[in-house]
């Protein structure tokens, strides 16, 4: 057996889904009913409001709760590591700085777009592409980045978000 004696010291400052920095966050539990990767964008499945799921609709997309948080103490086996398999709970962050993937150029201060379209569905980019995107309009860039890099959303500056009543 080779012992590996080389190790990469380079690293990407972020995972997708992670929180970008030690401000507190707000976040909900989920239950995936479809395979989820790391950072994406999600709402309510509607066929079952229990659930989570990826929009495929610009109505479905502007019903955005949040984005799949990277969890370190999930155990997954080496082909599960893309995320949260379908029917395992996971964490959603509703509020708070966290990595995604940028499906086009971004910089800070650009408008954030949830991607419904079937290519790229879950990412975000800071335009509607024609359609194939959402405006989420509480939301903004925080980081600057390439397109299919990894750049940083959170919530507008001065935004006080709605109160969910009982």
């Amino acid at each position: 057996m080779v012992v590996q004696v080389n190790y990469s010291q380079i690293h990407k400052p972020w995972h997708l889904g992670q929180v970008a920095d030690g401000r507190l966050f707000n976040s909900m539990n989920g239950l995936p009913s479809i395979d989820l990767p790391w950072g994406a964008g999600v709402i309510r499945d509607p066929s079952d409001s229990k659930k989570i799921t990826l929009a495929t609709s610009a109505a479905q997309a502007q019903k955005f709760i949040g984005v799949v948080m990277y969890e370190l103490n999930r155990a997954a086996l080496p082909a599960e590591d893309f995320g949260v398999p379908a029917g395992f709970d996971c964490t959603v962050v509703t509020e708070g700085d966290v990595a995604v993937e940028a499906q086009s150029s971004v910089a800070t201060g650009d408008p954030v777009y949830l991607v419904f379209a079937a290519t790229g569905r879950g990412t975000f980019r800071n335009d509607a592409d024609t359609n194939k995107a959402q405006l989420l309009d509480w939301w903004e860039w925080k980081h600057p980045a390439a397109a299919g890099d990894i750049g940083v959303i959170g919530i507008k500056a001065n935004v006080v978000l709605p109160v969910a009543s009982s």
